[in-house]
């Protein structure tokens, strides 16, 4: 398996090591949290788009909207979707908050957090016996059975117009469960940002 080299690795770091991931956004929560909404808006901005890799490991569809009337501050979204191939079907529903931070509402630094329900089904047991179904490696992080839910993080830089229209954006989204951590994944998202007239 071509992940199996740096799967053995990362599981044989230990706990403290894996929390320093853990640490460092913490640290950054209580910044982004007073963070105060800068872009307002008549309603809160909403957006759709695609997300391949990411938070749902394979590919999304993700509705998200701010919580406050502004195109910046706390955020939430979910997403469904997944990926079926000749050995393995997934499917996932990943739910996260998220802050979108900008000086100039068009370039964003987005920070996000959440946990997605992951429905793995592995069919290599049928091609190959030997080969036990769980627990697997899934993306780097195993799982114990087919239906399980994993922890995520999120840093990146989206491309958000302040008038609404084409948005994209990419990120380092680690992902973990009560059998390690995966700092080694990303996505990229394409879509399209729903805005609301401004209030200024």
């Amino acid at each position: 398996m071509i992940w199996e080299p740096g799967i053995k690795y990362f599981y044989s770091i230990n706990i403290l090591n894996q929390m320093k991931y853990l640490i460092f956004f913490v640290f950054l929560l209580p910044v982004c949290s007073k963070a105060q909404p800068r872009f307002s808006e008549s309603k809160p901005r909403k957006n759709i788009y695609v997300e391949v890799g990411g938070n749902g490991l394979a590919f999304n569809v993700v509705y998200e909207t701010r919580v406050n009337k502004s195109a910046d501050g706390f955020g939430i979204k979910i997403g469904a979707g997944g990926y079926s191939s000749s050995y393995e079907n997934i499917f996932s529903v990943p739910l996260s908050g998220n802050w979108l931070i900008s000086k100039d509402n068009k370039n964003y630094f987005e920070l996000g957090f959440g946990a997605t329900f992951l429905h793995y089904d592995d069919k290599a047991g049928y091609f190959y016996p030997s080969y036990p179904e769980y627990p697997t490696d899934v993306i780097g992080l195993k799982i114990n059975n087919r239906n399980s839910v994993y922890g995520h993080l999120a840093l990146g830089y989206r491309h958000q117009p302040s008038k609404g229209g084409i948005t994209w954006g990419v990120a380092i989204t680690p992902h973990f469960n009560n059998n390690g951590f995966w700092p080694i994944w990303g996505g990229i998202k394409f879509g399209y940002s729903l805005a609301a007239n401004t209030k200024q």
